[in-house]
């Protein structure tokens, strides 16, 4: 299956609460059905509780996907990548946000997502959420990767003149 990606990494994002509890890349995912998303995370403490990976609408913030990943408790203490399988994924044709999210944690319990401060793709944007706002900054990239089928086409797309030419319609 094809990917979308951005994979350099030079800095990182924190998540803990209760300041930021969301972070990744705002970005136009044009026509594809997301299937798997992967960000590259680590943990500083011990942070615990339900790391989700998500992708939401820029327009209004609805969720879109979502599934949890697994328990920040898991994370090494060292990058790596972790990805998870969306369930029953739907065709996204909009600019979105995909994004890790984790509410626990403390100042000292984080879990950390690799970010890209050079080289950052034309038209993205790293992006997180603190208690009260979205900030989007043009300068850096959350580093991530997706899987995406291309959907099929439509039911009834040339359906309706294939029944006229065979004279049922």
């Amino acid at each position: 299956m094809p990917t979308e990606e951005q994979l350099l990494s030079d800095s990182n994002g924190a998540l803990f609460a209760p300041n930021e509890k969301r972070g990744g890349q705002r970005l136009v995912i044009a026509n594809r059905i997301v299937t798997k998303l992967r960000f590259g995370l680590w943990k500083f403490g011990n942070p615990s509780g339900n790391i989700s990976f998500t992708i939401r609408k820029v327009s209004n913030d609805d969720l879109i996907q979502s599934v949890v990943w697994g328990n920040a408790s898991s994370l090494s203490t060292s990058q790596a990548w972790k990805e998870a399988t969306f369930v029953g994924p739907s065709v996204i044709n909009e600019e979105v946000r995909i994004l890790v999210e984790f509410g626990g944690g403390s100042g000292s319990d984080i879990v950390f997502y690799a970010v890209q401060n050079s080289n950052v793709k034309a038209d993205e944007y790293f992006t997180y959420y603190t208690s009260t706002s979205w900030t989007d900054v043009p300068s850096k990239d959350a580093t991530y990767v997706y899987t995406y089928e291309e959907p099929a086409e439509p039911a009834g797309v040339g359906g309706q003149a294939n029944l006229v030419a065979a004279g049922i319609i």
